[in-house]
């Protein structure tokens, strides 16, 4: 049961994932997939809720194995996007982003240590494994972050009380 709503939640933020890749092309998607991901706690939540689990701590501990099982499926999603779709779209639109003048004043100005053609050089040498790895551990540190409030969702409706 657990791996079934880790699943549903999973394909939740793959696709709130694939929106804000589609979003770096079309701005006014960037939103929905905003939107989409939060809308996973609920998602969990709701479904947990109805396993009627009693317990902060066993609550936590099955919201937390759901958003980590989500985060494992997103993060396969992300390989396989990044491996077979993207075409190295995301890199580029990073490296774009850094080889901007004005972005890269205002980066040397908030970060004045920082040498932006090491930043540019060490990007265009990122491999996808590297890249999914590090989308692995933020995705993980998320589902840590997101079990909270699921953990409060999936509180089960308080029982009818007989007088």
């Amino acid at each position: 049961m657990m791996s079934k709503i880790g699943f549903y939640t999973g394909i939740c933020w793959s696709i709130s994932f694939l929106i804000s890749a589609y979003s770096m092309s079309h701005p006014g998607w960037g939103f929905a997939g905003e939107i989409l991901g939060l809308l996973s706690v609920w998602v969990a939540g709701v479904q947990l809720r109805m396993l009627d689990i009693h317990g902060i701590r066993r609550r936590w501990h099955k919201s937390l194995t759901v958003q980590l099982l989500a985060a494992v499926l997103c993060t396969f999603v992300q390989y396989i996007f990044f491996r077979y779709v993207d075409g190295g779209r995301f890199m580029q639109a990073i490296l774009d982003f850094y080889a901007n003048p004005e972005n890269r004043a205002i980066i040397e100005q908030q970060y004045p240590g920082i040498d932006v053609h090491e930043v540019l050089k060490s990007f265009s040498t990122i491999e996808i494994s590297q890249l999914v790895m590090s989308f692995l551990i933020m995705n993980s540190l998320i589902a840590v972050l997101l079990s909270i409030p699921t953990m409060i969702v999936s509180r089960p409706r308080a029982e009818k009380k007989i007088r």
